[in-house]
């Protein structure tokens, strides 16, 4: 036998009051003398048989009725059936509902989280009335749910329906232990934890070591949904991200999405891309079954800002998987400065002023007024004509965080030699006859400058401009390379950055100023210095996000995907700006940025690749990861799909509470108590 609540068994010891009362209660009879008292001492001795035993069965009578009255608040309960009591002991029943993302799978069989919750609902309707049950999701809805115990049908249905499948990803182990701490709290002996679950492989993580998450009292029962169905060909995108690196207005954003295949057979769908209500790029797709492919949009953005970019599988059957989205930010266009000498100015002036290439605000300035530019400015420099006093500014305006293009243009009598020494740099100059003439070999793909440049995975230039007079730069990053060394290279200055261009844009001296080369490497040199690149981020929901950023705004604003904004207040560290987002609860994207509304950061939060992985476990496997948070094999049930979930289901651990019967016991022993007290009072009247 057990007690449900074993500390009232310490009131037993009321059952002394009575035992104690009666000893202090006895009652002594009065002595008369008499002359003769030989008759009196039989009627005296029958007397006192009759009341002794009337006052020790009044004792027992009201032991038994403390002691029944304190073990029916103790709540007994036999394990099994007692077929003479009765039915089932009440039962106390977790349902432990699977709202994960992909519950919102259609099968042949309609949507799985509609037939859960048709399951819940028959099953509800099956379970007695004094059966507490509490439903608790698998993923808890973002607010306003609470997990507690309740009876009442209607409220635990009206609950049910209000659950929909959530974005987050379905974690099996942290549910199991929220029912567990529920169950702690049950009311009745008899507990069943049912799971209502499609049982993906990635729910059920690996369990390094036993645990033992519940008693030898409480049930586990596997109810699977969707195992060994066929699902219609589809397609999921797995992935998203950006290859662009260097983002700026009316320059392609190239975008690589990764789709697969699941279910039975061929599946084909069309995958768009959108931003800003207008369908930017498209590509057909048709993969076999079980078949992954990765591919690359592009769209060109015409201004600056925020931008939410959707990609969809159009034409896919499902309702999940065939959506993902992604955000980004492109900075407002920098201003830049052009000191170039009045023979060069034609080379860069077609450069600069293409109508397809309006992607800054730039103008002319002479080297006399590099003075007076402020810091703000990309400058871009290709003079003969530059003083020592104005190489000297232009390394403290490197150092305090300026953006220079330097182009080499002179030869080697030029100043620029001992001036760039003093950056780290070597200038080494090469005059060529045009039969030997140098090339360009080698351009650095994976550098923001040049990604995605060019179309192809091998090293091979689609151009390759001749040199005959130009520097080779010894130093720094290089970025293109000819047959005789670097000849553009990146090097950091302090808090600045300069690029150095050994070829100058004499038109005479090389093949670059007229190559297909030479526009590419200024304007993405320009966008590259001058583009403040917006950080992408890209998350999945139910993740806590914290940024570390190169800010210096004290106040930033969120815009959630709702379009609700809220105030953030960053975390000075000594490598930036620490902002600490919470937990994404919503799909969607956030924009983060200054209360001026300049772009600072977008997070991008999608469901979980893992609940996109569509594969699911056995019986077998779903057995055996069970049995690691069960005390007992024997505890733990799997209702195959064929069999239904009723209330049978509860009633085969059965097990029997007996504190009705105790308090039964208690209302009969009081009744007897008052008919002895009564008529003991009336037979010592008769007697007075």
């Amino acid at each position: 036998m057990n007690f449900l609540n074993p500390l009232v068994l310490l009131a037993l010891a009321a059952t002394l009051i009575p035992l104690v009362l009666h000893f202090l209660t006895l009652r002594r009879l009065p002595l008369f003398p008499f002359s003769s008292v030989r008759f009196l001492k039989q009627l005296q001795q029958r007397a006192a048989r009759r009341f002794r035993l009337r006052q020790l069965l009044l004792l027992a009578v009201r032991i038994g009725l403390v002691a029944s009255l304190v073990l029916a608040f103790a709540r007994p309960v036999l394990p099994g059936p007692v077929p003479v009591l009765g039915e089932r002991a009440p039962a106390s029943i977790v349902l432990v509902v699977d709202n994960s993302a992909s519950m919102g799978l259609t099968d042949m069989h309609g949507e799985r989280f509609r037939r859960l919750r048709h399951k819940v609902e028959q099953f509800l309707r099956t379970l007695r009335a004094d059966d507490e049950v509490a439903l608790l999701p698998v993923v808890p809805p973002a607010e306003g749910f609470r997990e507690s115990w309740e009876y009442s049908r209607g409220a635990l249905l009206e609950t049910l329906s209000r659950l929909t499948p959530q974005a987050g990803h379905g974690d099996l182990v942290q549910a199991l232990r929220r029912a567990a701490a529920l169950v702690q709290d049950a009311r009745h002996f008899h507990r069943v934890v049912v799971v209502l679950s499609d049982f993906q492989k990635s729910a059920l993580p690996a369990l390094s070591h036993t645990q033992r998450l519940f008693d030898a009292r409480t049930t586990v029962v596997a109810v699977p949904l969707g195992q060994g169905e066929s699902l219609p060909a589809g397609i999921v995108i797995d992935s998203v991200a950006l290859e662009s690196e260097l983002r700026a207005p009316n320059e392609p954003v190239n975008v690589s999405v990764r789709v697969r295949s699941f279910g039975t057979g061929e599946a084909r769908a069309v995958v768009s891309l959108f931003w800003d209500g207008q369908r930017i790029a498209q590509q057909p797709v048709s993969l076999r079954e079980g078949e992954t492919r990765t591919l690359s949009l592009s769209g060109i953005p015409e201004r600056a800002g925020f931008f939410r970019a959707t990609l969809v599988a159009e034409g896919d059957v499902h309702s999940i998987g065939h959506q993902r989205l992604l955000g980004f930010a492109l900075a407002e266009p920098p201003m830049v400065r052009l000191a170039v000498d009045d023979a060069f100015r034609p080379v860069f002036h077609s450069v600069v002023s293409a109508p397809d290439r309006m992607l800054f605000q730039w103008e002319w300035i002479s080297s006399g007024q590099l003075l007076t530019v402020p810091s703000s400015t990309v400058l871009l420099i290709a003079s003969t004509a530059l003083t020592a006093e104005q190489l000297q500014w232009l390394k403290s305006f490197l150092h305090a965080g300026g953006k220079v293009f330097v182009f080499a243009a002179g030869n080697s009598a030029t100043p620029l030699l001992s001036w760039v020494s003093e950056l780290g740099l070597t200038l080494r100059w090469h005059e060529l006859p045009a039969a030997e003439a140098a090339t360009i070999t080698w351009a650095d793909r994976h550098h923001p400058l040049f990604a995605g440049v060019f179309q192809g995975s091998g090293e091979q230039l689609p151009e390759t401009p001749r040199l005959e007079k130009f520097f080779t730069v010894e130093g720094g990053v290089p970025l293109l390379k000819s047959t005789l060394g670097p000849v553009l290279v990146e090097q950091p200055v302090g808090s600045g950055r300069l690029l150095l261009c050994g070829i100058s844009p004499e038109r005479s001296w090389s093949e670059f100023p007229t190559s297909g080369l030479f526009p590419t490497t200024v304007v993405r040199g320009i966008l590259l210095l001058g583009m403040a690149t917006v950080p992408a981020f890209l998350r999945e929901v139910g993740e806590s996000v914290a940024l570390t950023l190169g800010t210096a705004s004290p106040t930033l604003v969120l815009r959630e995907p709702d379009g609700t904004r809220r105030i953030v207040s960053p975390i000075p560290l000594s490598s930036g700006m620490r902002v600490e987002l919470g937990q994404l609860r919503t799909v969607g994207v956030y924009e983060l940025s200054t209360p001026r509304g300049v772009p600072i950061a977008t997070i991008t939060a999608n469901i979980p690749a893992a609940e996109l992985e569509l594969t699911y476990a056995s019986a077998q496997e779903v057995g055996e990861w069970f049995h690691r948070l069960v005390s007992s094999p024997t505890l733990f049930r799997y209702i195959s799909p064929a069999e239904e979930l009723s209330e049978p289901v509860v009633a085969q651990e059965q097990a029997t509470e007996l504190w009705r019967y105790f308090l039964v016991a208690a209302l009969l022993l009081a009744a007897a108590e008052v008919a002895l007290s009564t008529y003991g009072r009336r037979y010592e009247a008769q007697r007075a």
